[in-house]
């Protein structure tokens, strides 16, 4: 998306964006620094669209006709608009479809997590192979590596393809999909997987030292793209990332460390792995904008 203009914010531009949207124009409007901005997303309309919102601004004849035209529109008729996230396509964001593909795959060849040799085989430890004690931390950090020196690397970010319920599953790639899919369609492929990497290891190291070896999902990266996202936001008013969600994962967290989960039916939470991964989405986002590409300007 693309910002094409500011404009105060006691200006009103709903009518203008019911127009937009009938005419199959994706936009929206957000606040950044006191003002609305208006963005697009197709940055070839900019020209024309910003020559129909001068038009709008500057008569109030053109602005007084949509707002009979939307209110005399039955609710039913009314296009639907535009979501406010980027809503990627394989195309766009490769990766992230090829990891919402190995999740499937995974929760069906080791039937949601009930195990299995694929399980063992994406478990951060495989405590069957290691003569240690996984009941103290420091022998959870031996076993890790212990691990490490038997050349599993691929265990460091395995489990972020577990998964033990529908409900899991449905809700952690549907939030990779959003946040993560504008990532990799805005800054490419590799900052992102660069951002998995980091998250994964942080938030799957330390749900292990914290909890144990039995535990999975792409929850941990997922609040690490929360963290990334809600500082993204800061920088660039065009980044989904409303602070009603951003809110919304914060009580999840905290809702994390009482029972009601348990009370519900949901099984514990990997808490250490949704902490330490918004921990090490909002430091990795702090560095990346308001120091390597602040510096390189």
């Amino acid at each position: 998306m693309i910002e094409i203009a500011r404009l105060p914010l006691d200006q009103d531009l709903g009518p203008f964006l019911e127009w937009l949207n009938r005419q199959g124009v994706a936009s929206r409007v957000v606040e950044s620094d006191g003002m609305q901005a208006l963005v697009i997303v197709n940055s070839e309309l900019k020209a024309k669209v910003l020559e129909a919102l001068d038009a709008y601004c500057a008569n109030p004849e053109i602005q007084e006709r949509l707002r009979e035209d939307l209110s005399a529109m039955p609710a039913l008729q009314r296009r639907t608009k535009a979501a406010p996230y980027d809503r990627v396509s394989p195309q766009q964001a490769p990766l992230v479809f090829a990891v919402m593909f190995i999740c499937v795959a995974v929760a069906w060849l080791t039937d949601m997590g009930q195990g299995g040799p694929v399980l063992r085989q994406l478990l951060i430890v495989n405590p069957f192979d290691l003569a240690v004690n996984m009941g103290s931390v420091s022998g959870r950090w031996d076993a890790f590596v212990a691990t490490m020196a038997l050349g599993d690397y691929w265990r460091v970010v395995a489990p972020d393809f577990l998964h033990f319920s529908v409900l899991h599953i449905t809700f952690n790639l549907m939030m990779f999909w959003v946040l993560g899919g504008q990532v990799e369609y805005r800054k490419g492929c590799l900052p992102l997987l660069n951002l998995m990497l980091i998250v994964s290891a942080v938030s799957n190291i330390a749900q292990l030292l914290d909890g144990g070896y039995l535990f999975g999902g792409l929850s941990g990266v997922v609040y690490g793209l929360f963290g990334y996202c809600w500082v993204w936001a800061r920088y660039d008013c065009r980044v989904f990332m409303p602070d009603a969600l951003f809110k919304f994962a914060l009580v999840w967290l905290i809702v994390g460390y009482t029972p009601l989960t348990q009370w519900l039916g949901l099984g514990s939470m990997a808490n250490s792995a949704h902490l330490y991964g918004l921990l090490t989405g909002l430091i990795w986002a702090w560095f990346v904008f308001g120091f390597v590409e602040k510096n390189s300007r």
